[in-house]
């Protein structure tokens, strides 16, 4: 019996003396060292919880014809905080889907009219463009997704919003109109006439 405690005791001591060795003494670079793995180790893990939890829709955000949509992601320990973060950052997101309908949509119209080899109506589009995005208003936007999860003692809010192509086609439609020479090259598209067309039969719907 005295045999089995004295082992017992010696397991013990042996036990404690690996554990303090684990935690270096404050102050040292082996604590330094330590508590630096020990951080990277949490972030790690937070990487893993939040590719764990990422929506399916966040990386993949619908596409049609009709709408343009912009997704964002952000924490912060406020909930509402985190919330208008995420919607700022789907703003930026859905600013360059905008931009990018409306390049490829110029950029059809200019292929079917038969003119991507003119320089000057490539200039044009381009002005066309780049100035199209600061002139529509991104305020019609709609929530289409918004979901919180946990990260720790922050919460991780992902954000999809949508915006109707209807009115970024009408300020398309009148930017091309006021540059006459564009408007000149391109009307013979078929995709400009139809989107025209469509328009037209919008306002009338309005009114």
């Amino acid at each position: 019996m005295l045999k089995f405690k004295q082992t017992s005791l010696a397991l013990t001591a042996i036990s404690l003396g690996l554990s303090a060795c684990s935690t270096p003494e404050p102050g040292t670079p082996e604590a330094a060292l330590w508590a630096h793995e020990q951080k990277m180790e949490a972030k790690a893990e937070n990487v893993e919880d939040t590719i764990d939890e990422l929506p399916s829709w966040y990386l993949n955000p619908p596409k049609d014809d009709i709408s343009a949509y912009g997704v964002g992601t952000s924490t912060s320990s406020d909930i509402q905080l985190a919330v208008d973060k995420a919607m700022l950052n789907a703003k930026r997101s859905l600013a360059d889907a905008m931009k990018g309908k409306i390049s490829s949509k110029m950029k059809e119209f200019v292929t079917e009219s038969g003119t991507d080899e003119d320089t000057q109506v490539i200039s044009d589009v381009e002005r066309v463009t780049s100035n199209l995005i600061t002139e529509v208003d991104l305020s019609g936007f709609m929530r289409e997704k918004v979901e919180v999860k946990p990260l720790g003692t922050q919460y991780r809010v992902y954000a999809m919003i949508r915006f109707p192509l209807g009115k970024a086609n009408r300020v398309m439609v009148d930017k091309i109109k006021k540059n006459a020479r564009l408007e000149a090259k391109i009307r013979s598209a078929k995709a400009f006439q139809d989107l025209e067309r469509e328009i037209q039969e919008a306002r009338k719907q309005i009114n």
